[in-house]
């Protein structure tokens, strides 16, 4: 087993950073439904090609952020795998696999919890992972991280197809709720991310001395 703390770093570093840019990306929309009138009055021309720079920067934003989270939280679940795979032959789902899964459509509606499954019970039992229950956080977070990719495929179609004042406010309006749902999905994912690689840290110890 390698020790993942600076991959862990990095993961909750990004974390907060997404989330970051994810609240301004639901203040731009929060700025587009009232300036549209959403809030009963619509805001001078000048008004709206500010707003409509503000929104364009923090989609910008907000995207690079997205991938940059993406590659730490993908390195860390590589090395996190990696190291039960090296303390247990119980986990039927490769460290690549892990994270390729979640870009086959389909069993990305599954397989990347199972690969996490995999190695949180490892890390805690490798000689019997199926006996180690599976963390309510665990759950949770998979369960928002679904509902913030249909919010995200949602948003995306609705505000490519744009054509009236109607489809933007709308497209507004996600943009405000997939924070709401960013918010509890950071912190649970990164709570998961903590008890994971301490838990592995713990078991790297309890061998060091046995």
């Amino acid at each position: 087993m390698q020790n993942n703390e600076r991959r862990e770093r990095a993961a909750t570093y990004a974390i907060m950073l997404w989330l970051a840019t994810s609240l301004c990306v639901a203040v731009s929309g929060a700025m587009l439904v009232a300036s549209l009138g959403g809030t009963g009055a619509i805001w001078s021309e000048a008004a709206l090609e500010g707003v409509d720079r503000f929104t364009a920067i923090a989609a910008g934003i907000y995207f690079a952020a997205y991938i940059l989270c993406a590659v730490c939280v993908a390195r860390w679940l590589y090395r996190a795998s990696a190291n039960a795979h090296a303390v247990s032959d119980q986990m039927t789902i490769s460290p690549g696999w892990g994270i390729g899964f979640f870009f086959v459509p389909v069993v990305n509606l599954w397989k990347p919890f199972q690969a996490l499954r995999e190695t949180w019970q490892a890390s805690l039992s490798p000689e019997a992972p199926d006996n180690v229950p599976v963390p309510t956080t665990m759950r949770i977070w998979w369960g928002l991280w679904l509902l913030a990719s249909v919010l995200g495929n949602i948003s995306f179609r609705l505000s490519a197809g744009a054509k009236t004042v109607a489809d933007v406010t709308t497209g507004g309006w996600l943009d405000i709720v997939s924070f709401v749902v960013d918010l509890p999905l950071a912190v649970s994912l990164i709570v998961v991310i903590r008890q994971l690689s301490a838990n592995q840290r713990a078991l790297i110890d309890t061998r060091i001395f046995e």
